[in-house]
């Protein structure tokens, strides 16, 4: 009398935003006791956190998502910006190992105490989620996919096929209009899961100058062991703040001639992810405004607004009225200072319109992300500014008929200001 089988078993690194959903199954003996539920537990370390109770459906089984359980464990990690940064930082509020153990609940039959017993624990997995939420329709990977055997096996860095998690396009080099166009002075990061094969031991970064000539190769070295996921610097300013101890060069690794550079992931020599561009230039024109947003993946992109921004603030009014004059003696005396209309409450918020210069159709149907995110980070002064996008649409663009792109994006900040009472 136990549980028989589990007959869905999520794979690791399961996005902690969609269904997590297990199946098990009992005999038909136990199935067939008074009261008869399937206990699905959930446990961090020693410390169970959740128990659902579920009955069994008319096909027998037992089906539960404890999704809704594991989600508020899970917050998110930002790239270190301090002047001598790490290789690699562990983002250990971003994912979390769980342990689920099924099992079940019925009164006993005769001779047994006829009280409802709980018979838990009779199956047993470990579980790792992370700060993902996959759509379930789009172009990119999808929620669909995702649960097909191994699919996300993509996305765990051990081979030269493995991917980072973003969705941006990726150029293979300038003038690719794919590739991400970076300045000097800006600072931003790359986020990577690391699956079985092996510990991620370095990563290497290899600059060109204008004529496509290598001018400089870095090598990172540190390690990040199997099962977690990490972050590594990859902007021109972040990967140049790197501590000494941790580069086979003298800084800067991104130079001043330098035109492009890629990034690589390494496991003992050998190369453990794809190769991720990013294209140097300079705006002079206008102040560039950089956003860093959460992506779907669970990782923090970056993108360059390079055209005019204009700031601007919806201001919020309160009053109350009373009458203008002052009788203090007894007698009316009306003055010009006196006002009907008093302003005791003054709110006002900070909002930006940024626009993007012209971008490629996959560039710009990629930035649905960033308009969706309800993480958003504006980079002002070297620090990050807490907006929200108040963008309500996005419209897909297409190859064959949309020849320029431009993207813009109207943000408010996080925080209001407020004026002294009338």
């Amino acid at each position: 009398m136990a549980i028989t089988s589990i007959t869905n078993d999520p794979q690791d690194f399961r996005t902690v935003y969609n269904p997590i959903e297990y199946v098990a199954l009992s005999d038909a003996t136990t199935r067939a006791y008074e009261r008869f539920k399937y206990l699905f537990e959930v446990y961090d370390g020693a410390t169970k956190i959740g128990t659902l109770k579920v009955p069994a459906a008319p096909s027998n089984y037992g089906r539960a998502d404890v999704q809704g359980i594991m989600e508020s464990y899970l917050t998110k990690n930002l790239g270190d910006i301090t002047a001598s940064i790490s290789a690699f930082d562990d983002c250990t509020n971003s994912y979390k190992t769980f342990t689920i153990k099924v099992g079940e609940e019925y009164v006993p039959p005769l001779p047994a105490a006829q009280v409802l017993t709980q018979y838990p624990n009779q199956e047993t997995r470990d579980l790792i989620t992370y700060n993902g939420c996959l759509p379930n329709y789009r172009d990119t990977i999808t929620f669909s996919a995702y649960q097909v055997a191994d699919k996300f096996e993509d996305y765990t860095v051990n081979a030269a096929t493995r991917k980072f998690l973003t969705n941006i396009p990726k150029g293979v080099r300038p003038p690719d209009p794919n590739t991400q166009s970076v300045e000097l002075t800006d600072k931003g990061f790359t986020y990577f899961l690391t699956g079985t094969g092996g510990d991620i031991d370095q990563y290497k970064v290899f600059a060109y100058n204008s004529s496509n000539v290598l001018i400089t190769t870095a090598v990172v070295t540190s390690v990040v062991a199997v099962d977690k996921m990490a972050v590594i610097p990859s902007s021109p300013d972040s990967l140049n703040s790197l501590d000494a101890s941790v580069v086979s060069i003298a800084q800067p690794i991104i130079p001043t001639n330098c035109d492009h550079y890629y990034i690589e992931l390494y496991k003992s020599a050998s190369a453990a992810s794809e190769k991720i561009h990013f294209d140097v230039t300079s705006e002079c024109r206008y102040e560039v405004r950089r956003l860093e947003f959460l992506n779907s993946l669970g990782g923090f992109d970056t993108f360059n607004f390079t055209k005019v921004s204009r700031k601007s603030e919806e201001i919020e009014r309160k009053f109350y009225k009373q009458n203008p004059d002052d009788m203090t003696s007894g007698v009316i005396d009306y003055s010009l200072t006196d006002k009907v209309k008093t302003q005791y409450y003054t709110k006002s918020s900070p909002k930006i319109k940024l626009n993007s210069d012209n971008i490629s159709v996959d560039v710009y149907n990629w930035l649905v992300e960033l308009i969706e995110s309800p993480e958003i980070y504006m980079w002002e002064n070297g620090e990050r500014i807490a907006v929200q996008n108040i963008q309500g649409n996005w419209e897909q663009k297409r190859a064959d008929t949309d020849t320029v792109c431009n993207l813009e994006l109207e943000l408010e900040l996080g925080i209001d200001n407020y004026r002294q009472r009338g």
